[in-house]
């Protein structure tokens, strides 16, 4: 007799978690909606001196994983570094890269991400 109750308590509790579920599963959704910023640095406007310094500060800092993987390609200016971030975080890297010899060529832009086509 007791065995119905606990199933019927045991479902109650699993119908209580599933609209938690529901909403932990929308908010990476809208997360994925969200601008991103790419924050660059075109070394074809760097002297030799500021990209030896631009170099030697990529090996001693430790920055942020990048958004949309490992790579950051800019295409048709292979020359430009770029790391595509969250806005917050991407302004502080400019902020941080802006104070060094070759902050005169950083700069920052939107990127939309890509959303894939939702199934219906």
């Amino acid at each position: 007799m007791s065995h119905p109750v606990f199933s019927l308590i045991s479902i109650g509790a699993i119908a209580g978690m599933v609209p938690m579920a529901i909403v932990q599963s929308a908010t990476p959704k809208a997360q994925s909606n969200e601008v991103l910023q790419m924050v660059m640095v075109d070394q074809t406007q760097l002297s030799s001196s500021q990209r030896s310094a631009f170099q030697q500060y990529l090996q001693t800092v430790s920055l942020p994983s990048t958004k949309v993987g490992k790579r950051c390609q800019y295409y048709g200016k292979p020359n430009v570094w770029c790391l595509i971030l969250d806005a917050p975080v991407a302004n502080q890297v400019f902020q941080q890269i802006s104070r060094q010899p070759f902050g005169s060529a950083a700069s920052v832009k939107p990127v939309r991400r890509f959303r894939s086509p939702e199934k219906s």
